[in-house]
């Protein structure tokens, strides 16, 4: 099987400025000399992000805007093709996750929160966007979803919802532009990146995730090379692929085993599941 080109692609990257979208910028910058879209909501860190490719810099720019918003990706699209930019690849990688807590601490105005950015933002930008990528020889979508999708765990019921849904719509999406736009899903397990903003993580969290968990250029990497190999499915991350497996093996009973887990840890991020 060919691999996929990926040299001097246009790429669309939401949350660029940290995480794996800026390890991911670096990456397809550095390796294959892509030029890099990135988008988010804080411009010092996308300019930060611009600062730290050195010379490579050229490569990049970046847009400012919130990616829940479908107005915001109306007018990016528009703005593109009045600017004759055609991209090549839309990867979908903006995300938030709450702390972990049970829902009933969390509520329905968190979901909506979380669900307009992990799953209607990949929505608006596909509707947008997908007129453009149809009309690149090579164009494609990948969407960063998580091992949540397929193994969804106590304290992460909103965040979860939204991951399997991103799932699932992207997998339909997937046959429904069989043999005219590449679609992929990305599914990784623990990685300490700014998703965890909004959650305090102990200095012992963060050494258990360093051990369960896969570092961010790493994750990047592998991502990158399923994308070479036009896997459908990437799941990047120890971790990830152990949850998939188990949750493939044995469903009924994985949730409750990764919840018994969770509370023995005695874990800081887990506290509130107790």
């Amino acid at each position: 099987m060919a691999l996929y080109d990926l040299y001097g692609a246009t790429v669309i990257i939401t949350g660029a400025s940290g995480g794996f979208g800026s390890e991911l910028t670096k990456q397809l910058i550095g390796r294959f000399d892509c030029s890099v879209i990135g988008i988010g909501r804080t411009r010092e860190k996308l300019e930060a992000l611009a600062d730290s490719l050195g010379g490579n810099k050229r490569n990049f720019r970046y847009y400012v805007f919130d990616v829940s918003e479908k107005e915001n990706w109306q007018s990016f699209a528009h703005t593109l093709s009045v600017k004759s930019v055609m991209p090549d690849i839309l990867i979908n990688n903006a995300g938030i996750m709450p702390p972990f807590r049970k829902f009933e601490c969390e509520g329905s105005d968190a979901a909506k929160k979380v669900m307009e950015t992990n799953y209607m933002s990949a929505v608006y930008s596909c509707e947008a966007l997908l007129p453009l990528i149809k009309l690149s020889r090579r164009g494609a979508v990948v969407n960063v979803a998580s091992s949540a999708a397929f193994s969804p765990v106590a304290g992460t019921a909103v965040y979860s919802a939204s991951k399997g849904a991103l799932k699932n719509f992207t997998q339909a999406l997937s046959e429904e532009l069989d043999g005219q736009v590449f679609v992929s899903l990305v599914c990784p397990g623990f990685s300490d990146t700014e998703l965890f903003r909004e959650t305090y993580l102990s200095e012992k969290d963060r050494e258990v995730m360093k051990d369960i968990g896969t570092d961010k250029a790493e994750i990047a990497k592998q991502i990158i090379e399923g994308m070479l190999l036009k896997k459908k499915l990437i799941c990047p991350g120890k971790d990830s692929k152990l949850m998939t497996a188990i949750s493939s093996a044995v469903p009924a009973y994985a949730n409750t085993l990764y919840s018994k887990i969770m509370k023995s840890s005695g874990l800081n991020i887990f506290g509130d599941l107790q």
